[in-house]
């Protein structure tokens, strides 16, 4: 469950947050394989070579169903790989189970979010032929995310646009 933060925390928070300027590139992902487990509870490793999506999910959050869909459905001419923080109980679990379906490449555990020092879902990161880490940011959702591979898939990545404003306006 999510709650709103009230005015003062986020005062707070915005007081706190430095945005990044738009001709900073992001930064090197220092290796190209991630390790975890797979939903079934076996072992498993995914080598970041090529065009790949990241993203991070959490079977808690509303607007991640939407993002489990964009990883069991793929994005053309992208590897996609999602991540999830293993359950305590262990696995098999069922609700992870049916959050992730049948299909698609899921790695559960940190080790994802340690290798793209992602905190938590809904986080996604691109990176390009080259294996370069080229976009990143809070997932908006599914159509935010296919919008930046296919910018990134056309040669033009961009940075999200960030306003630090209390104004909802």
């Amino acid at each position: 469950m999510t709650r709103r933060l009230s005015d003062d925390e986020a005062a707070a928070a915005l007081a706190r947050a430095e945005p990044l300027p738009a001709d900073v590139r992001p930064r090197q992902l220092s290796r190209s394989t991630i390790e975890g487990v797979a939903p079934s509870g076996l072992g498993a490793m995914v080598h970041l070579t090529g065009a790949t999506l990241v993203v991070f999910a959490s079977t808690t959050c509303e607007g991640c169903k939407d993002l489990a869909d964009l990883v069991r459905e793929g994005v053309d001419g992208f590897s996609v790989v999602g991540a999830l923080r293993a359950p305590k109980e262990g696995l098999p679990d069922g609700e992870v189970g049916a959050f992730v379906g049948d299909r698609g490449v899921w790695l559960l555990g940190d080790d994802a979010f340690s290798a793209f020092d992602v905190r938590s879902a809904p986080f996604f990161c691109i990176l390009d032929s080259d294996g370069e880490l080229v976009v990143e940011g809070v997932a908006l959702g599914r159509a935010h995310v296919e919008g930046h591979c296919a910018d990134v898939a056309s040669g033009t990545p961009r940075p999200d646009a960030i306003r630090l404003s209390l104004d909802p306006s």
